[in-house]
């Protein structure tokens, strides 16, 4: 694809405002479609964090009429990639402000070694430096910040996690001589280990057992706003990811599998899953409300119906007590 680069500062020094960091050096790339997309030559300003997880269909020449190509047990199933999505946003000291208009998506064991080798020096640095409380030494040790980002990675450390069966890993045999997998599966939008058929992990399976972990080092790579300036963890992602705007890459790269147009609809998905959750739970508190101011005006209007009914007749019985009185007294008079 013929691409144009025109040197811009674009919507790019939105971001940088908010880090209070120069500008980066940005580049509009502009595509045959005529859309125009600004890319960073270095992103070391910025932070990322976590997106989404996403299958995206491998096509396959040989597909049945299902469109799968993967013949095992019996049957054709459907083979898949695994991505990470993640986000460039920016950090000013109160947690990742994100750009959500771009998603940038990369192969999933890719970002897990990139994320996870980041870890390792960052979570390393703040047990040496913030241990002995050496914050004042060094500039690029936030202590308060880093030691509650690594508390749950360094709970998940103990040689038996999830980080063993990273990539794609001989799991076991079952009683019918059936070779199962482990390795990083997409669940709810983040990451577990899942079980597979094949040895390269495309095609999943629920028929056997995973392995069971708590996931701290996973969740704290999903949820952690993770800051490009320590090493160059996010200039090799941004670099070596598609960049995925509306549904399209953005900058011209080869999206054979269809992956950005598979992120739009998660992300659409997951958008009117909240919005349902949302409506959903706006509706249900509208009718309790509804329901309490009902039954508060109406037990409202019951007790007062029934003092009403209550002392008119003790009125009732006041009158005919007066009057039998009266009769009495008329009857002595006599």
């Amino acid at each position: 694809m013929a691409m144009m680069v025109i040197s811009v500062l674009g919507s790019a020094a939105t971001l940088a405002l908010a880090t209070q960091s120069p500008l980066p050096i940005t580049r509009m790339l502009e595509g045959d479609n005529g859309q125009a997309y600004a890319y960073l030559d270095d992103v070391s300003g910025y932070s990322f964090q976590f997106g989404n997880c996403v299958r995206a269909k491998i096509p396959n020449e040989n597909d049945d009429d299902g469109g799968n190509g993967f013949f095992f047990n019996g049957r054709y199933h459907a083979q898949y990639m695994r991505y990470a999505t993640f986000h460039l946003c920016s950090n000013n000291g109160n947690g990742c402000k994100c750009d959500y208009s771009v998603e940038y998506a990369t192969d999933m064991d890719q970002f897990l070694e990139s994320t996870l080798g980041y870890l390792d020096q960052y979570c390393g640095q703040c047990q040496a430096m913030c241990g002995r409380r050496m914050l004042e030494e060094n500039n690029n040790v936030d202590c308060n910040t880093c030691s509650s980002q690594c508390a749950n990675y360094g709970k998940g450390q103990n040689g038996a996690d999830e980080t063993a069966y990273l990539g794609c890993n001989e799991g076991y045999v079952d009683g019918d001589g059936i070779q199962y997998y482990y390795g990083p599966q997409c669940s709810d939008g983040g990451i577990q280990i899942g079980l597979f058929y094949d040895d390269e992990c495309t095609v999943k399976t629920s028929q056997g057992e995973a392995p069971e972990f708590d996931y701290y080092i996973f969740h704290t790579v999903t949820d952690m706003c993770m800051d490009c300036s320590i090493d160059d963890t996010c200039d090799q992602l941004y670099q070596d990811s598609l960049h995925c705007y509306n549904g399209k890459e953005a900058r011209g790269m080869q999206d054979d599998m269809n992956v950005c147009s598979t992120v739009k609809k998660a992300t659409t998905t997951h958008e009117y899953s909240s919005k349902s959750r949302r409506s959903g739970a706006d509706k249900f508190f509208k009718v309790f409300f509804i329901t309490l101011s009902v039954v508060i005006v109406g037990g409202f209007f019951f007790l007062t119906y029934a003092y009403y009914i209550r002392h008119r007749g003790e009125r009732g019985l006041a009158a005919q007590d007066h009057h039998v009185d009266s009769e009495v007294h008329a009857g002595t008079l006599t």
